[in-house]
């Protein structure tokens, strides 16, 4: 919106020039009601641009809050995966994989 605004103000130094000129006042009249409308359609997408940056600005906060805590987790569990003592030795000898099997059924 900004790169736009010396548009705006080049619309507005014409509709000076044109007051200035001798023009038949019913063709000034309408070249003037139709620079005032380009100016208040601006002001109006200006001001929708203005609010959907402050909800965009407010969402980013956010999202950066929920991102250091993903983070954080996401480190925990790295490191839980990869920490020998949280795993569990699959054993080959029936009588043990019975014996967890048995183990995992009082457990639940």
């Amino acid at each position: 919106m900004t790169d736009r605004q010396s548009n705006v103000a080049a619309l507005r130094s014409m509709s000076h020039d044109l007051e200035s000129d001798d023009l038949d006042p019913t063709h000034q009249r309408d070249l003037q009601q139709s620079l005032d409308e380009c100016v208040a359609r601006y002001s109006a997408v200006s001001d929708v641009c203005a609010r959907h940056r402050a909800e965009l600005d407010r969402i980013e906060s956010a999202m950066s809050k929920y991102q250091s805590k993903l983070d954080v987790f996401l480190s925990w569990l790295d490191e839980t995966e990869r920490s020998p003592v949280m795993v569990d030795v699959v054993s080959v000898d029936i009588s043990t994989v019975q014996q967890q099997a048995t183990q995992q059924q009082v457990c639940h």
